[in-house]
């Protein structure tokens, strides 16, 4: 090595080292950076947590939806079970009303008691989307009265009506521990799961 080189090689190590211009690499490792992801994700999860809990359906809002479901069934068999031909379908329709209406009474007995329901306090929403639900009921018999087709419709859609209730019924039952409420969800499910066989088999033909 010359003298020349010598020298270059003192001056190159004595020079100072740069320091950090504070850039984007050095803030996101920083730990006030982790810091704040960690609070952020946090956050988001309490959100998400908090949005599920405020959705979730209290023992009284599902009871109350099933009694309005039941009484709106009801409102269409008043209307379109004297204009069913057959005697049997009219007469499984009146046992029907009868389980309907014994279970709705039933139902705001042990609200009253169990929550301090009353009717006039059901949520103008939640009484909203049952009307709406009674009116396509409703608005099906019509269209099958005028065509000539009720028995077969009305027939088809007790069934339906028959077995929307008793799965609601069953949810109900399986998430409370309840055994008031359980015991007359189960009479009326045994009640309705026999009308519904019979429903489910009716023939015009028959």
């Amino acid at each position: 090595m010359d003298s020349q080189d010598y020298l270059d090689q003192i001056s190159r190590s004595a020079r100072p080292v740069k320091a950090s211009k504070g850039g984007i690499g050095d803030f996101l490792s920083s730990k006030w950076f982790k810091l704040g992801v960690v609070a952020v994700v946090l956050l988001i999860a309490m959100a998400i947590f908090g949005a599920l809990m405020g959705n979730k359906v209290t023992p009284e809002e599902q009871c109350t939806d099933l009694k309005l479901h039941i009484d709106g069934t009801v409102e269409a068999i008043d209307e379109y079970q004297q204009y069913v031909k057959s005697s049997l379908l009219r007469s499984l329709s009146a046992s029907l009303k009868g389980v309907f209406t014994n279970t709705s009474s039933q139902l705001s007995s042990y609200m009253t008691n169990a929550f301090g329901w009353e009717d006039k306090n059901v949520k103008e929403a939640v009484r909203e989307e049952a009307n709406l639900a009674r009116d396509e009921l409703m608005n099906e018999l019509f269209e099958a009265k005028i065509n000539g087709l009720l028995d077969r419709v009305y027939a088809h859609k007790m069934t339906l009506e028959i077995y929307s209730v008793m799965n609601d019924e069953a949810g109900i039952s399986n998430g409370s521990s309840d055994a008031e409420l359980q015991s007359l969800l189960k009479n009326s499910y045994d009640s309705l799961n026999n009308l519904y066989t019979q429903f489910n088999d009716f023939s015009e033909t028959k």
